[in-house]
Parts: structure tokens; C-alpha cells; sequence
């Protein structure tokens, strides 16, 4: 805004400078060339008179030169009121014979003035013609002409009134003035409205500032035209687009760290659970050697799985570049995946009582897919059913050549909530999962590597009767 009171003061004091000056400088010149073609025209009607004046009074003296000096006034004046009527004041040696106006004149003053303005004109050796002068005389602005012949002694002295014309160049002045002053309000409205459009983007700038500096990065400053500004505009709200893009990522990032973290500490339980059953098993009870083995086996094969499972998690979030063995899909026996997944899910489902019924039809079956992967996948699901289910109760995991399906007879999902349980850290009944150390990102990390391997995952569930979760491969 200050910007804009800046531009509109100077632009608005040289307008009324500029303007200002046109506006004196025509009055004056209109009011002086008024005045010289008023002088112009008189002047040459006083040079006629004069003429005529001097032709009357020469014939008079060729006829009448035995005249007698008395019958001299009289004659000069008759011939004066014949040329000049009354306009006009006649002087004889100094005197004023005649005075047609209403005006009396000082003479020997005029005379003298117009000697020091030496505005001579040349009449002749024996008279002397003066240009016109302007005097004040009774509140009225006259324009005085004075003309002497030296011999015949005489002087006359005409006007021409340029009161009308004085007045009406101050009325122009105020009028001109005016009209003048009108201009320049209007122009400066104008003038202020156009600078208040040319620099509204400007504003519409500063307060944008203000808003990404709140982390506001959705408003836009307008940018439309080819003008200087626009392309300022254009360019910021292409910078605010950029950084809006790169916070976006960053936030993206972290809330990948936070699932990354999530989905480790998820998929780390149930191997877990195994390994420290096993591990207490063999703490607590005397073992054949046989026995023994097997269980260091299993717990050496399920270490080993967990660092292969950590390394592919890391490489499913995206915060490792993936190596070329990082998913390896193999020809898998689909029979013996069951059974291996049984025996490591074993642990869980003993801790509520609940058996679980697997079945493969054919028994030969065989799919294609990351085994690690698909048991951390079969594991996730099983567990949730487990998490469903009421003690003593049953899980029926079952494999076709169409589908992988883990189905619990619990008490079910919402219908409301059916959509979005594989969405990270969705949870159905908050404060049971998280009191049971669930997280929310079983499902979805069930998602994340069923699309992985091109299948489908569909979820069906009757709130109080259980939920079927398959796999179409």
C-alpha cells in the first residue's frame, strides 16, 4: 500500500506541475495576443485619423495663413472633432483644448513614459507617434495611444477600453482553472484506481507470503496476462507448487519410516513367539537329542527367515533401493507351505486353544510366489483370525488352484469398517488391538505384497458369525 501511495503522489504532483504550467501559459498568451490585436487595429485606425487630422490642418494653414493666431485653436479643434470625434482629448501647447471622453490625462507624463520606452514610430521629422501603453484609470484598464506634432505645438491623446477583455481573461483564468482542476481530480481517481489494479498482485503477493510462511501452500496469487507482475505471480505460484510437492514427500517419507518401524515390530512377533517357545521348551523340558536338534533347527531356519523378511520389508517401503534378488518368485508346493505355515503359527493358536484345519485340493498343487513373503501374508491373516476368535474355537486355512482362503468363525468386522482395514494403522476396536500390541499394519502389508504378485485380496465378514479373507492367485 505504500508502494501505491508513493506511485500515486509523485505521479500526481508532476500532472498538476505540467498541467499547472499549460494552464498559465495559455491564459497568458491568449490574454496577450487579445490584447495585441486589439492594439493592432486601433493602432491603425489611430495612424488613419492622424493622417486625416494632419491633412484637414495643413489645408486650413495654406488657406489661412494671414490668419491671426487666435482663430488657430479653433481651427485645429474643429478639424480634431471631425477625425476623432469624442474618443479622443486634443492639447495646444500643453493645454487640453478638447476632451470628447470622460477621462482626463496627464500629458506631459505619458509623454515622458512613453520617451523612456522609446516605442517610437516615424511620423515625419516635426511629430512624434507613440506605441500604445496600458494604464488604470477610474477601476477601468485602458490602452492609451499618444501622438505630438512639435510645430503646430498640439497633442492627442485616444483609448481603446480593455476592461471587457481583462475580465474575460481572469474569467477564462477561473474557468480554465477549474476545468483544469477537474482534469486533474478525475485523472488522479483514474490514475489511483489503475495503479490499485497494477499493483494488487503485488498485495495479493505479500499476503501469500504471509501464508506459506503459516504453511498454507494452496493459495495463488493471480498471474494472468503477459505483464512483468503476472510472470512474478506465475513464478511464485510455481515455487509454492515445488515446495508444496517436496513437504508432501517429506511427509510421505515419514509416514513410510513410521510404517516401516510398524510393520518390522508386526512381522518380528510371530517368529518370535516361535523362536522364544522353542527356545523355553528347551530350557524347561529334557528333550531326546532328536528332539533337540529339530528344535534348534527351526529356530536357526526362523532367525534366518527373519533377517531375509527384515531386508524385504525394508525393500517393500521403499527406503532401500531394491536389489535384483530382493523378490523371487519360485514354483512352490502348496501342500507343504500350509504345513510349514501351521507349524510356525503353532505357538499362537495354542495360546487360545484354537485348532486350525488346513486343506489343499490337490494335495499336488502348485503356485508360483515368494514363499517368505506369502507366509508372512498367511501368518498376518491367521493371526488376525486368531485375534477374532473365542478360545476353543476353530480357523479353516484352505488352498485351491483359484484361491488362498483363511476363514474364522469370531465375531466378525463392521460392515462400515469392511473397506478400509487394509488401509496402515487402521483398526476396527482401537482399544482392544492396541491392548492386544496390534498396530494396524497387518493388512496392509498383506495388501502391499498381494499386489506385489499380481493377486487379488477380498474380504468378506458377518458381524457375530466370523470373516473370510481370500486370496485369488
Amino acid at each position: 500500500m505504500k508502494l501505491l501511495i508513493k506511485i500515486f503522489s509523485q505521479t500526481t504532483c508532476i500532472i498538476l506541475l505540467v498541467s499547472t504550467g499549460i494552464f498559465l501559459y495559455t491564459t497568458y498568451c491568449w490574454k496577450n495576443q487579445s490584447i495585441q490585436n486589439i492594439n493592432s487595429y486601433e493602432s491603425s485606425i489611430f495612424r488613419t485619423n492622424i493622417l486625416q487630422f494632419e491633412n484637414k490642418t495643413s489645408l486650413s494653414d495654406n488657406q489661412k495663413q494671414n490668419a491671426d493666431n487666435e482663430m488657430r485653436p479653433q481651427i485645429v479643434t474643429y478639424a480634431f472633432r471631425q477625425v476623432f470625434h469624442d474618443s479622443a482629448v486634443l492639447y495646444l501647447d500643453g493645454k487640453m483644448t478638447y476632451n470628447g471622453t470622460v477621462y482626463e490625462f496627464d500629458v506631459k507624463k505619458l509623454r515622458e513614459l512613453c520617451a523612456s520606452k522609446a516605442n517610437m514610430v516615424d511620423h515625419g521629422s516635426n511629430s512624434d507617434g507613440h506605441g500604445p501603453m496600458i494604464s488604470q484609470i477610474n477601476g477601468r484598464t485602458l490602452l492609451l495611444f499618444y501622438y505630438g506634432n512639435v510645430n503646430m505645438g498640439y497633442q492627442i491623446v485616444t483609448y481603446k477600453d480593455i476592461t471587457d477583455v481583462i475580465e474575460k481573461s481572469h474569467l477564462l483564468f477561473f474557468q480554465t482553472g477549474g476545468f483544469t482542476l477537474s482534469l486533474i481530480v478525475v485523472m488522479g481517481i483514474v490514475l489511483y484506481l489503475s495503479l490499485r489494479k497494477i499493483t494488487a498482485p503485488l498485495i495479493s503477493l505479500r499476503e501469500a507470503t504471509l501464508l506459506v510462511s503459516e504453511g498454507i501452500y494452496n493459495f495463488k496469487v493471480p498471474s494472468e496476462g503477459n505483464t512483468e507482475l503476472a510472470q512474478v505471480g506465475a513464478t511464485f505460484n510455481f515455487m509454492t507448487g515445488k515446495i508444496k510437492e517436496q513437504i508432501e514427500s517429506l511427509s510421505n517419507i515419514n509416514r513410510t519410516q513410521k510404517q516401516l518401524i510398524g510393520s518390522l515390530a508386526h512381522e518380528l512377533k510371530t517368529p518370535m513367539t516361535a523362536i522364544i517357545g522353542y527356545a523355553d521348551t528347551l530350557l524347561t523340558v529334557r528333550l531326546t537329542p532328536e528332539r533337540q536338534e529339530k528344535a534348534l533347527i527351526y529356530i536357526e531356519n526362523e532367525c534366518r527367515r527373519l533377517s531375509r523378511l527384515s531386508m524385504k520389508m525394508l525393500e517393500l517401503t521403499g527406503l532401500y533401493e531394491a536389489s535384483e534378488d530382493s523378490f523371487n518368485p519360485a514354483e512352490i508346493q502348496v501342500d507343504n507351505f500350509l504345513k510349514e505355515v501351521k507349524e510356525l503359527i503353532d505357538c499362537r493358536l495354542q495360546e487360545k486353544n484354537i485348532s486350525l484345519d488346513v486343506f489343499c485340493e490337490p494335495k499336488e498343487l502348485v503356485k508360483k510366489f515368494d514363499q517368505d513373503l506369502m507366509i508372512s501374508v498367511v501368518t498376518n491373516l491367521i493371526d488376525n483370525a486368531v485375534k477374532a476368535s473365542r478360545k476353543e474355537s476353530k480357523i479353516v486355512l484352505e488352498a485351491t488352484p483359484n484361491h488362498l482362503m483363511v476363514q474364522d468363525f469370531g465375531k466378525g468386522i463392521p460392515k462400515e469398517d469392511l473397506e478400509m482395514v487394509t488401509e496402515p494403522f487402521y483398526m476396527v476396536d482401537k482399544s482392544r488391538s492396541r491392548a492386544k500390541g496390534s498396530v494396524g499394519l497387518g493388512l496392509s502389508l498383506c495388501q502391499k505384497i498381494i499386489e506385489l504378485h499380481d493377486f487379488q485380496l477380498k474380504i468378506e465378514s458377518n458381524p457375530g458369525k466370523g470373516t473370510t479373507v481370500s486370496v485369488f492367485w
